[in-house]
């Protein structure tokens, strides 16, 4: 049994007919469907025959339409434009694209702000950025170029070629510029509400440990569970997170947010890598860019510690990176 028993076999002779319909002519008809006039009439006779009324009132010098020919029309048109629309967003599907999966915090805070630099240097590209937690995990999909994780056993791509070393993190505290000018002293600070991006705590206690700071009195602990919550909370005013300075850059440099003169700057468990799946030039071009940015980043980071007096403990593995 037929699904529609009543829709005409030949959808090419709706499509004459919603043609005819249109113009409101078999010769205009014809040239859109670069037929024949006589073809273009006999299609429009058989769909008549078909549904078994008539659809045009034929002329002597003219044509028009019947109220079933008026209400075919409508539906035609209503659902030839969304069949255009549906088969055109597959097409615009198609268009080239340069993705890129990234960990969270680096995505929103190190590569949105300069996706207008990639759209200008590539303006026949889709630039996609698909923020992730699990890194990890994404090393397993197939749906990007590049994929730029974190991770504190760099050891499991010391023989993956795909995989290159981006960078280390530069972990050290900072607050507001309005908490900083109420008391600069870097005792006070620390006994401030400290901010976290996860239950461990693991990055104050990491800092704190590292620069050997004993603690004196009980201190009050937020946690946001994300880096991006804590650092707004952070530039609120709330209180201290300990953060890896190279993601709040354009917040150190405009003193929004402010690390201490003479903080130790610790390099923390975790690295940033990067791994490209496409073998495509423009990728290759995007993944050098990439590394070219993180580079002048690094260097800006020293400037600014120049600034401040800021004292850095390197990662003996990638201490070429710096010179302090």
């Amino acid at each position: 049994m037929k699904i529609y028993p009543d829709i005409p076999y030949s959808h090419n002779s709706l499509k004459t007919f919603e043609s005819v319909a249109r113009h409101l002519s078999f010769t205009l008809a014809a040239n859109e469907l670069n037929v024949t006039q006589s073809a273009v009439s006999r299609q429009v006779k058989q769909l008549e025959q078909s549904v078994g009324v008539s659809l045009i009132v034929r002329k002597h010098r003219s044509i028009g339409l019947t109220s079933q020919g008026g209400e075919l029309l409508a539906v035609l048109q209503k659902n030839y434009q969304s069949l255009q629309a549906l088969i055109h967003s597959w097409q615009a599907d198609t268009q080239q694209r340069i993705v890129i999966k990234a960990a969270l915090s680096y995505a929103t805070r190190s590569l949105l702000p300069k996706i207008q630099q990639l759209q200008e240097r590539y303006p026949d590209y889709e630039i996609v950025v698909i923020p992730t937690i699990d890194e990890h995990e994404s090393l397993n999909s197939t749906d990007y170029d590049l994929l730029i994780l974190t991770s504190r056993a760099p050891q499991q791509f010391q023989h993956r070629p795909d995989v290159l070393f981006l960078r280390d993190e530069y972990m050290a505290p900072v607050c507001s510029q309005e908490l900083y000018a109420k008391d600069s002293e870097f005792t006070s600070l620390l006994t401030l509400p400290r901010l976290h991006p996860s239950l461990d705590h693991h990055d104050w206690k990491t800092w704190l440990s590292t620069a050997g700071h004993q603690e004196t009195s009980k201190v009050r602990n937020s946690t946001f569970f994300t880096l991006d919550l804590a650092l707004s909370a952070c530039l609120s005013g709330q209180g201290v997170t300990v953060t890896d300075l190279l993601l709040i850059l354009p917040e150190l440099e405009r003193g929004y947010l402010v690390c201490p003169n003479n903080t130790q700057i610790q390099p923390s468990a975790w690295q940033y890598f990067c791994h490209c799946r496409s073998a495509s030039e423009v990728v290759s071009e995007v993944l050098q860019w990439i590394q070219d940015e993180t580079k002048q980043e690094i260097a800006t980071l020293q400037t600014l510690s120049e600034r401040f007096g800021w004292n850095w403990k390197t990662n003996h593995s990638h201490n070429q990176q710096l010179t302090h």
